[in-house]
């Protein structure tokens, strides 16, 4: 038996011993490893199945024309590639998740997040992507950097650079006023997402996100922001109140509507005006704004002009104390808006 079949077994073994942990029931005899007896007789191994033991989805990527998949069990691993698995173990970096296969250290796959790094016998392949469905709900943080997605399957946490890696499936919503928690089992404990309706900011990007998050796992407290930031933006058009710092003679006729698929437009105080908006980990960019050609009072002239101005120079945005918008060039607020006042 070479090192590679060897290693399968254990962590094989190993998986049957905490199977528990996921509310599973053990695997049939059939499955398990077995060896005859009898004198003179071999040993003959029929080993267990690793996909119907692994708790966690596989992680897979593409590397240029090839699809390659990456499947844990502890702290060892398989890798699939182009029909071939191998089997791989753990090996320290600096940064990222390496893993090396068992019997050719030349093979191996170097993961950093959603990018990977992928050997085979020595020979560098193109850069690896993951391939993966969006998430129902996203949350990182810094310091280390870890993020959590919430999916269709569960909770994934990837924590320490990529260096930790946890799933947990089926987990447990519980909702309360301002919160949603997500408890579930992985295989290195507990795993509990806290999701307070409070908006946070990125302690990294500066971006603001409508969601802040707590992940508690194995005795460690990851503090975080989650959600989509464009929740924050969308909805009922923000009126404008200040433009570079100079009040807004009648702030419903500047309006800000942040819609679906990146789409803005709105009113600039005579004509209307329609473009695209972007979200990045750099901030908020918004695109030249085309607008219809109608001539109004010279005040409101000069306010559109004003508005196209600094709307060109936005580079970021937060929500501030009071709930309204603060459109940002740089450091410095640039433009304010007010969701729109109720019925007086």
């Amino acid at each position: 038996m070479n090192v590679a079949s060897h290693l399968a077994i254990l962590a094989a073994s190993s998986l049957l011993a905490g199977c528990g942990l996921f509310s599973r029931a053990a695997p049939p005899p059939a499955a398990a490893a077995t060896a005859a007896v009898g004198p003179g007789s071999a040993a003959p191994v029929r080993q267990a199945d690793p996909a119907a033991l692994d708790p966690q989805p596989p992680l897979e990527f593409r590397c240029g024309e090839r699809r390659v998949e990456l499947r844990h069990f502890g702290e060892l691993a398989t890798l699939g590639v182009d029909g071939k698995v191998f089997t791989l173990r753990p090996e320290r970096s600096a940064s990222g998740m390496r893993m090396v296969s068992v019997d050719d250290a030349r093979t191996g796959i170097w993961v950093k997040g959603n990018s990977a790094l992928l050997s085979l016998a020595g020979v560098e392949q193109p850069e690896c992507r993951r391939v993966a469905e969006r998430p129902l709900f996203r949350a990182v943080g810094n310091e280390p950097a870890w993020r959590l997605d919430i999916g269709a399957q569960g909770l994934e946490l990837i924590a320490d650079g990529g260096a930790s890696r946890a799933f947990a499936s089926a987990p447990l919503v519980v909702e309360a006023e301002g919160l949603r928690s997500y408890q579930a089992t992985s295989a290195g404990g507990e795993l509990e997402a806290l999701v307070f309706d409070r908006v946070c900011v990125d302690t990294m990007s500066g971006m603001t996100h409508p969601n802040t998050v707590e992940v508690r796992w194995q005795d460690r407290v990851l503090r975080g922001c989650g959600g989509d930031p464009a929740r924050l933006l969308q909805g009922e058009p923000w009126e404008v109140v200040e433009l570079d710092g100079r009040a807004v003679a009648d702030p419903a006729r500047i309006t800000l509507g942040f819609a679906a698929e990146g789409r803005l437009a709105g009113s600039a105080a005579c004509n209307r005006y329609f473009g695209s908006y972007a979200l990045s980990g750099e901030g908020l960019r918004l695109s030249p704004l085309g607008a219809t050609r109608m001539a109004c009072e010279p005040r409101a002239m000069e306010e559109e002009r004003r508005f196209m101005e600094v709307a060109a120079r936005v580079s970021g945005f937060a929500i501030a104390a009071d709930g309204g918008l603060e459109l940002r060039a740089g450091e410095r607020v640039v433009m304010r808006a007010r969701r729109p006042p109720g019925p007086r």
